[in-house]
């Protein structure tokens, strides 16, 4: 991510790295493109700090589902369980959050969050016994 100089390099990193095409990327890309590198920017400091990658994902997949961004939380699910997170701590996470805000975080963007790690946990795990 470090001098990228066109919007398209940042959205490509958006793809490439994060395994994600975010709608507000291509705005940002289009009209502000510094706008999205400094966006970018805090990623980066987010992801080269102290907390794990897993933990960065769990809370970034939260955050979202809090917000009802189904896209987002299951991108983040996904990059999640890709770090090293099991499919048990995400639905623990998710039981926080319902104690604290409501059943309504799981039935919108919790339960479809959930159901993309799963998927990906099961593909993972038939891909490394092949």
């Amino acid at each position: 991510m470090k001098d990228k100089e066109s919007s398209s390099d940042l959205l490509r990193y958006y793809r490439e790295e994060l395994k994600w095409n975010p709608p507000f990327a291509e705005a940002m890309g289009k009209y502000t493109p510094k706008a999205l590198e400094g966006y970018l920017g805090m990623r980066q400091a987010v992801n080269e700090g102290a907390l794990p990658r897993k933990t960065v994902e769990l809370l970034f997949t939260i955050l979202d589902s809090l917000d009802d961004e189904t896209a987002g939380a299951k991108a983040h699910a996904i990059a999640a369980i890709d770090a090293g997170l099991t499919v048990q701590e995400l639905v623990e996470a998710f039981n926080i959050v319902t104690i604290v805000k409501g059943i309504n975080v799981m039935c919108k963007s919790g339960v479809a969050a959930i159901e993309a790690a799963e998927e990906h946990s099961r593909k993972n795990t038939e891909a490394e016994s092949v």
